[in-house]
């Protein structure tokens, strides 16, 4: 049995980006960069006004009260620069315009009032006041996002001032998902005498989907030789990853990661020393990876979060991969069972700029219940014994 970290080492070395495509920079959000974004302008592009005022040299207002000649007309944004500020002149200017040469603020219009043809400022503006300065943001031929950044919708709105349309992004990875077991029935369905509702296929579809991945569900795989064979002679027609739950653990009819071997896959590994969620296995035929998720609910969704996340984002060329995590101060205390790494079921909250967390009650790795109230993972580090509360921890985001 292998440690968590030696796991997702052994999933990077497996799961490389495949070869970029080009898309319209609209349906850029979510997906990863293959090449870094570089601005070709400056930003702002010119010195432009922040406010609906009037443009002023700081020598012609010294004092509150100064008065100074308008010229006629106003500039606007898109309009072309007006002609530099003379001495003793104000200019109308609104929000975004190009400011005219020699402008050293802006005094908004309403410290402005007006008498016989010239305006008059009720108060004495400061250097820059109300003005974007070219390049003050951006400078043309910086980086604006590094390669492996999955873009946010901020993100989208930075590529489009940098004109980095189309987009040359990482292929997304195509996933598959099969639940096994034949006690399941779909979800509208009503189980039977020992039947149970399948709730890890939804849940796996909308991790997926979640995450911005093309998700497929395959049909409910019965406990049989013959199903299991099928479904991995099937297996990399139409996804680069096969993602199951069930049927890998050490029981009678957990036929899977004996029937992946033998249709060639490589059992990169199986059982790691992680709570919930041992069971898991990784293999790999040609380009196709395969996942071997447990069965109980919770350790499904926890080996997705911690190893299944990895690899996608890996596919992706999304750095760094994997979940987020963050530090947090323990609630109250935490009592530790086994010596695997364990991931806690938890309720995260910010107190006083800084987050607290607490693990949630749970009957163990098939409390879906419990699972559905967290919005973080409490990771526990497999030499621990006792985490007393006020104790700095890693939590997973949810």
């Amino acid at each position: 049995m292998i440690t968590v970290d030696e796991a997702l080492a052994i999933i990077s070395e497996a799961c490389a980006p495949g070869v970029p495509e080009r898309i319209s920079l609209r349906e850029g959000f979510h997906r990863v960069l293959a090449r870094e974004i570089r601005s070709d302008v400056d930003w702002p592009p010119f010195d432009t006004s922040a406010m609906d005022g009037y443009a002023v040299r700081l020598a012609d207002v010294t004092v509150a009260g100064a008065a100074l000649s308008e010229r006629p007309g106003l500039v606007a944004a898109g309009d072309r620069p007006a002609a530099p500020l003379a001495p003793g002149e104000a200019v109308r200017v609104m929000t975004g315009a190009p400011v005219p040469d020699g402008t050293e603020a802006v005094v908004p219009v309403e410290e402005i009032h007006q008498e016989a043809g010239r305006i008059v400022t009720r108060y004495v503006p400061r250097s820059s006041e109300h003005l974007r300065r070219r390049g003050e943001s951006v400078a043309a031929g910086s980086v604006l996002l590094p390669e492996g950044r999955r873009l946010t919708p901020a993100d989208v709105a930075l590529t489009a001032l940098a004109g980095a349309d189309p987009l040359e992004v990482h292929r997304r990875p195509r996933v598959s998902i099969a639940v096994t077991g034949n006690e399941l029935v779909p979800s509208a369905g009503k189980p039977g005498p020992g039947q149970l509702r399948d709730s890890n296929g939804p849940m796996l579809l909308s991790l997926c989907r979640g995450g911005g991945w093309c998700a497929a569900a395959r049909p409910v795989v019965r406990d049989e030789e013959g199903a299991v064979r099928d479904l991995f002679a099937e297996a990399g027609r139409e996804e680069d990853v096969l993602i199951t739950s069930g049927g890998v653990s050490a029981g009678d009819l957990d036929l899977l990661p004996e029937q992946a071997e033998r249709s060639g896959f490589e059992v990169l590994f199986h059982r790691v020393a992680i709570r919930p969620g041992k069971p898991i296995a990784f293999g790999r035929r040609g380009k196709t990876l395969w996942f071997g998720l447990p069965g109980n609910p919770v350790s499904t969704s926890v080996c997705f979060h911690v190893f299944v996340r990895h690899a996608l984002d890996s596919l992706e060329g999304a750095q760094p991969p994997g979940p987020r995590f963050v530090p947090a101060r323990l609630s109250r205390d935490i009592s530790i069972r086994g010596r695997r790494e364990t991931y806690r079921d938890a309720l995260m909250e910010t107190v006083d700029s800084e987050n607290r967390v607490a693990a949630l009650a749970s009957r163990g790795s098939h409390d879906l219940a419990a699972h559905a109230r967290a919005n973080a993972l409490i990771r526990i580090p497999a030499d621990a014994e006792h985490l007393t509360a006020g104790t700095l921890v890693e939590c997973l985001i949810l």
